[in-house]
């Protein structure tokens, strides 16, 4: 073994001691509340999040929870980026599971989020598999689910899923289900739900003041506690621009079998979520 390798491995180990001290040391406070931000992949997470993480009584964590934990299964290690359907075995979880460690993970969250903040925002697409398990282990938790047209989140999925985890695109069959399914899993959890908030893609982008009002509501702020800043530009998966409705661009780019596959697929869902069916 050379000289750097060494290096490197007790590099490793104290970074590893390091996280392991921050998170034993890290108190499990109790905020007001614990929100969390839930949806398919593509359909306007990251946007909602970063939004909400402009008010100045809500403290977001700097990336995905799912990240920063060793508590949950990460998709993309499993083979399977912006694709959990495919093993829903692995990452739904109801109040009925033992599951994860819920106090190292709220240690591993908390100790990223600033305490003085009266909200801890939370936002991770798989998290749309496991809102009852949170909603037990996660006190006061709020859920605030967004949904989006389904021929603009699957295009979304097999375009962004390639370029750094698979050697080529998902099918888009596969991207449909993802939606499809994904949706299906919220809908039926969030009758277990306490609080729940549903909120589209759509309204968010073309109302955002609107909507972010109703949200900010939901959360029980109030006006005197500050606003959310929606000037932007946004940084938004690497892209810097104001906010505005991606939709058609995305489903301009799919091609008249991309969206039969498509209505085929999740029909039953576009219908459900009222989205018009395209030819």
């Amino acid at each position: 073994m050379g000289f750097k390798n060494i290096v490197q491995i007790l590099d490793d180990g104290l970074r590893a001691l390091h996280r392991e001290l921050r998170v034993s040391s890290t108190p499990v406070v109790q905020p007001e509340k614990w929100a969390f931000v839930v949806g398919c992949y593509n359909s306007g997470t990251e946007l909602l999040a970063t939004l909400l993480g402009t008010h100045p009584a809500i403290t977001a964590l700097p990336t995905e929870g799912q990240f920063l934990t060793d508590q949950f299964k990460r998709d993309y290690e499993l083979g399977l980026p912006r694709m959990w359907v495919q093993r829903e075995d692995l990452f739904r979880l109801t109040e009925a599971n033992v599951g994860p460690d819920a106090k190292r993970l709220k240690r591993e969250w908390i100790m990223r989020l600033d305490r003085s903040k009266p909200i801890f925002l939370e936002k991770s697409p798989p998290n749309a598999a496991r809102t009852r398990w949170l909603q037990a282990h996660f006190e006061r938790s709020h859920f605030i689910a967004i949904v989006r047209n389904g021929y603009a989140v699957a295009e979304g999925i097999r375009r962004k899923a390639e370029p750094h985890h698979l050697p080529g695109p998902w099918p888009i069959k596969a991207c449909a289900h993802q939606w499809a399914r994904s949706n299906e899993v919220l809908l039926e959890d969030a009758d277990h739900l306490e609080n729940v908030l549903w909120v589209r893609y759509e309204d968010l982008a073309e109302h955002t003041t609107e909507e972010l009002a109703r949200i900010v509501e939901f959360l029980g702020l109030a006006k005197d506690e500050g606003e959310i800043d929606i000037e932007g530009p946004w940084a938004i998966h690497e892209r810097e621009e104001p906010i505005r409705n991606m939709n058609q661009a995305s489903i301009e780019r799919l091609d008249a079998q991309d969206r039969r596959i498509i209505t085929t697929e999740a029909g039953a869902m576009l219908d459900r979520l009222g989205y018009e069916k395209l030819a």
